[in-house]
């Protein structure tokens, strides 16, 4: 061998040999259940998830459905009290419109009356047949009076039978055209016109004056 001495410059070309490790490599040991169990795991969380949700929406459902039955309830209050009161308002209308409209067909009639005892005096008779007929009838010097301008209408029409059933006829100008009043020991009977009047609007409920 020879001892010639290799120069240091060449030496830095080369690495330092040292002697190398002789321990085993270890290596990484692998958990052949780590993965089913990760599976299982990702699984499990994903199902419970899933229930989770069906449950928050199932008590979320219900909770809606109470709170909207509730609300439908207080809703259908609301209505029937409107609907009551909307009906007492129309029955309250009703009943003011019949007695504005009953005022007006009373007037109107009253109208009508005075207007046709002024065109047709012979009305009169009419009157003066039913105290004639009326029950009982009246006895004891039975008197009719009438006004002045109707008297001549008796004479003309009814003086054969007011003498045969012995009335007399009286003037009076206290009593209005269209109407009598009946005199007699027996009794007495009231056929003026604001009498009669009076009887067919108490007959209504009214309380009217001719």
């Amino acid at each position: 061998m020879s001892d010639a001495i290799i120069p240091k410059e060449r030496l830095s070309a080369y690495q330092r040999w040292e002697m190398a490790s002789f321990d085993p490599v270890v290596e990484p040991t692998v958990d052949p259940l780590a993965a089913p169990r990760a599976q299982a795991k990702a699984e499990g969380f994903a199902e419970g998830l899933e229930l989770g949700r069906q449950e928050g929406f199932e008590a979320g459902r219900v909770q809606g459905f109470e709170h909207g039955l509730a609300d439908a309830r207080v809703h259908a209050e609301q209505l029937a009290s409107l609907a009551n009161a909307f009906s007492a308002a129309t029955e309250a209308l009703d009943a003011e419109m019949s007695e504005t409209l009953l005022s007006l067909a009373l007037d109107i009639a009253r109208s009508v009356v005075r207007q046709t005892i002024q065109m047709d005096p012979t009305i009169l008779l009419g009157a003066v047949r039913e105290v004639l007929s009326s029950e009982p009838l009246l006895a004891g010097a039975p008197v009719l009076i009438v006004n002045p301008a109707d008297q001549a209408l008796l004479d003309a029409y009814l003086a054969a039978d007011l003498a045969s059933a012995g009335w007399s006829v009286r003037a009076d100008p206290s009593v209005e055209r269209g109407g009598c009043r009946a005199k007699a020991l027996s009794g007495e009977i009231d056929a003026t016109l604001s009498t009669r009047w009076t009887r067919v609007v108490a007959a209504l409920g009214r309380d009217q004056t001719w």
